[in-house]
């Protein structure tokens, strides 16, 4: 058994001993050996729409336990790290999975960016609050920036998980930090992040021509929040059903409820909205189904937004109208 095989041993788990649902930030590991990030709360049954982060190649740069790897999503460009366009990480999917293109099917709006994966290709998952378990236990650097952390936020460090790489036991150079709870500890957690953030401007994170809203520089490494509901089953987009109205909008609009601005998807109440034209329209949901967005929008920001109008029905919440952000769309505070 060589390394990699030794680290897959400890942290990951068969799949025989997932219990659904597919939750947001989860990692997967196909039986070719490819990490598959999970995103969203909506995903078909017996499978998940995500995306391969990293995949086995020969010549590939990365080193994950010995074992050499490539991404998907990001390439260099003049000796620069930038991402890929959207259409294309799709298209390396295939790339790298080619059975996967007969398996797609209908595409529903939400996940034009992302990849049906069936459960059935996978190995086994990495469970986050499990791994963070396993790595607090082994890293005494890390233990202590979680726990200085999750004091910060008010935060049980017991409940807390990983993603990203930390997820299947690889450190990088930041701490990918998932907090689960309620939509509203949620809210008041990402308050204090703001509060922290404005007292001390020295923990703002700019990447990528923009500032990150809720990431920020403490204890010593680069804090990179992912939020999750406590019950899944709790999320605006769980299980939904989503259907194209009109495509290629844009609409302003006043955002009126930002309670679940922090998650993938992030989903914002609109009031006056209005076309582009000045035609206005119904109060509704803007859904934006793009992890860079997470927490960019609050109550009383007037918002510019690109993208489709969708209908949309949940279990219990019967169908409406909503504005949907995904892929190359923009949704910006004016």
């Amino acid at each position: 058994m060589d390394l990699f095989d030794q680290v897959m041993d400890k942290f990951l788990v068969p799949m025989a001993d997932f219990t659904p649902p597919v939750v947001d930030s989860t990692y997967f590991l196909r039986k070719d050996g490819s990490f598959v990030f999970a995103e969203g709360y909506c995903h078909p049954p017996g499978a998940l729409w995500g995306m391969i982060i990293k995949y086995p190649l020969p010549e590939g740069h990365i080193d994950v336990f010995g074992r050499p790897y490539s991404w998907t999503h990001r390439e260099y460009v003049d000796g620069e790290l930038v991402i890929v366009p959207f259409d294309r990480q799709v298209e390396n999917q295939f790339k790298v999975a080619p059975e996967l293109r007969a398996l797609q099917g209908a595409v529903p709006p939400f996940a034009k960016t992302f990849v049906k994966f069936p459960l059935a290709g996978f190995q086994g998952y990495f469970d986050a609050v499990r791994s963070l378990r396993i790595l607090r236990e082994e890293y005494p650097e890390l233990n202590e920036q979680v726990l200085q952390t999750c004091d910060l936020l008010d935060y049980d460090p017991a409940r807390a998980g990983v993603s990203g790489s930390l997820a299947y036991g690889r450190l990088e150079d930041d701490v990918d930090l998932v907090l689960i709870g309620s939509a509203e500890e949620i809210y008041e957690i990402c308050a204090r992040i703001r509060a922290y953030k404005a007292s001390h401007p020295e923990a703002r994170v700019f990447e990528l021509g923009k500032e990150w809203p809720v990431r920020f520089h403490y204890a010593g490494t680069l804090i990179c929040p992912f939020f999750r509901y406590a019950d899944p089953t709790r999320a605006p987009l769980f299980e939904c059903r989503m259907s194209t109205l009109e495509e290629g909008l844009t609409v302003e609009g006043e955002v009126i409820d930002d309670l679940h601005t922090f998650y993938l998807p992030a989903i914002l109440r609109l009031a006056s909205v209005r076309r582009a034209a000045g035609d206005p329209l119904e109060d509704m949901e803007l859904i934006i189904y793009h992890g860079a967005m997470r927490g960019e929008l609050y109550n009383g920001d007037r918002v510019r937004a690109t993208g489709d109008l969708v209908r949309v029905e949940t279990p219990g919440e019967g169908e409406r109208v909503a504005f949907l952000v995904t892929g190359d769309d923009q949704a910006r505070k004016l």
